[in-house]
């Protein structure tokens, strides 16, 4: 079935703010890139790289910083045994290899402590997007990943994500003394731009996810398709609970006609052990995305691909990233559950590649105003 496509929206936006190095080289600035070290996760891969592609498009020089496990992590492995793994070590390994396929793509660096050195080795420091400023991940490293070994006049916060509807004591204090180093604050949520207001009295500008700037053409260009079957298939992305689809959302879909469903997400028994590549293939060529993934959900807008999202379970909400992304594209039929919920309604994309253009000259008028100072 023929689906409209946004091709004609193409990021000349970018293209024309760039400079390009070849003409002016004094301009192109060192730019360490932090975000969370989540190798095995395809969000946080694709993120990291629009962010790095972004900055390489406006004629900078970027490289993913990712702090050394530290003395006492290791140590603590040490004592513990083998039994105890990090989620890297866990990882089906055809679906670690397709990882490291796709790093290759993202120059990176580990890096050691004193951090404060690294000052002098780059010009500025950008943190985001990701969940960077989720208390419940960065307990413990809030300095790394609020920029606190930069100069105030070398951090960015590009777009962000606190990831989290509600924040405990702890959080409050973490959030407060964290934004309080940044000129300027640019946050992925609106529940995350209130709670940048009520605990520290600052205003944080909500931009869009750095995978929405960059443009279907590209992302088509680093798909790989060797796990994505021809004949037609639904694609369920599932991060939380069980990673079952709601019994009357598949009896639709599927429909008594027997559609294959292919699941990944994790290394659940029956899942393909797909990376970052193959996971653009499996959104773009699904009959349909069934997800509780913000990322998967996303792409599935980006391609256009009819999708159904649906609440995870278990642990903290942190449906607020997916509520911005449904107010934002004007999706909120694509939730499973919501009082708009239609999902005859499914491949409609009617107006989002307008808004998604438009989100992107957001983000780089911001970007580009940081980058200016």
């Amino acid at each position: 079935m023929y689906r409209p496509r946004s091709r004609g929206l193409t990021v000349k936006l970018i293209e024309r703010r760039r400079t390009l190095k070849n003409e002016n080289e004094e301009k192109a600035k060192r730019v360490g890139v932090v975000t969370l070290p989540g190798l095995f996760n395809c969000g946080n891969r694709l993120q990291c790289y629009a962010v790095c592609s972004i900055y390489k498009k406006l004629g900078h020089d970027p490289v993913s910083l990712t702090p050394k496990r530290s003395k006492a992590v290791r140590n603590a492995k040490r004592l513990l045994g083998r039994e105890w793994r990090t989620e890297e070590e866990m990882m089906d390994p055809r679906r670690a290899a397709r990882f490291d396929r796709f790093n290759e793509l993202i120059e990176e660096r580990v890096v050691n402590h004193p951090y404060k050195l690294l000052r002098r080795q780059y010009d500025l420091f950008s943190v985001g997007s990701d969940q960077t400023w989720n208390p419940n991940l960065v307990r413990g490293r809030h300095s790394w990943f609020f920029l606190g070994f930069a100069r105030e006049n070398q951090r960015i916060a590009l777009s962000p994500s606190i990831g989290v509807d509600h924040l405990g004591k702890s959080g409050c204090k973490m959030l407060r003394k964290g934004v309080s180093g940044f000129k300027t604050l640019s946050i992925r949520e609106q529940r995350g731009a209130e709670l940048i207001r009520e605990y520290a009295g600052l205003s944080a500008q909500v931009l869009c996810d750095p995978t929405l700037v960059i443009r279907e053409d590209e992302w088509l260009g680093i798909a790989n398709h060797e796990l994505t079957p021809a004949e037609p298939f639904i694609f369920s992305y599932m991060l939380g609970g069980d990673g079952v689809i709601p019994d009357d959302v598949m009896n639709h879909l599927e429909g008594g006609r027997g559609v294959r469903v292919i699941s990944s997400g994790s290394d659940r028994e029956g899942e393909v052990p797909a990376g970052p590549a193959e996971f653009i293939s499996l959104i773009e060529n699904a009959e349909h995305v069934v997800t509780d993934s913000f990322h998967a959900a996303e792409f599935a807008c980006i391609l256009q691909t009819p999708l159904t999202i649906v609440r995870r379970e278990g642990g903290p909400s942190m449906f607020s990233r997916l509520e911005q992304l449904s107010r934002m594209l004007d999706i909120d039929h694509k939730i499973y559950g919501s009082e708009g919920f239609d999902i005859a309604r499914a491949g409609d994309y009617e107006g989002v590649p307008e808004v998604i253009e438009r989100e992107r000259g957001k983000f780089l008028d911001y970007l580009e105003a940081c980058l200016h100072v």
